[in-house]
């Protein structure tokens, strides 16, 4: 949570559709940070935390199925990260990628090992804020948070939500940081 006085908590909410197959094209939401950021004011947001919450839609409590592949495929993945890049596709975001702020991975692996009764298991992996930026990302621009989804089947053909909650401090930035950063609005 936040962790100091002067810290932020921002929420968005962003929806995306899984096809028949159980796949997602690589999707972007926008969080607007324009009350929050002023290149010329030379004012940014650092980025110190940000959190997903993955989210039925379709009746009961609203808990997302986290056994994402129950059909023919071996594995299911669904990856979710915040950047203040736009990537062509989601297989060229990893935390080395430049300008990534968090990355999120689920996937579900079903092994049968030839044997009647099948076996399942998921792993989710979260590289955040603190573990890439220990100090906070400073934005001046957007944060777009990216969703890609493969062989989740357990969710074919409905729409899913993604809750974002992003933490961060206000931040006056110098000449140095103002270079550096410019390039963001540009890659939007």
């Amino acid at each position: 949570m936040a962790k100091s006085s002067r810290d932020l908590i921002l929420r968005d909410r962003l929806q995306f559709d899984v096809n028949a197959s159980g796949d997602t094209g690589l999707v972007y939401g926008r969080i607007d940070m324009s009350d929050y950021v002023n290149v010329v004011k030379r004012e940014g947001l650092a980025i110190k935390e940000i959190r997903y919450q993955i989210r039925q839609t379709d009746g009961g409590t609203g808990v997302f199925n986290p056994l994402l592949g129950l059909g023919s495929e071996a594995f299911a993945s669904l990856k979710i990260f915040a950047t203040t890049t736009a990537y062509e596709n989601a297989t060229d975001v990893g935390i080395a990628s430049p300008d990534v702020i968090s990355v999120f991975e689920l996937t579900t692996v079903r092994d049968n090992g030839g044997a009647a009764d099948e076996n399942f298991a998921n792993q989710w992996v979260l590289f955040g804020t603190p573990d890439l930026h220990p100090d906070g990302y400073n934005i001046v621009s957007d944060l777009l948070v990216g969703v890609s989804a493969n062989d989740i089947t357990t969710h074919s053909n409905t729409t899913l939500e993604l809750d974002i909650m992003v933490i961060g401090e206000p931040v006056k930035l110098n000449e140095a940081d103002m270079t550096e950063m410019l390039t963001q609005a540009q890659d939007l």
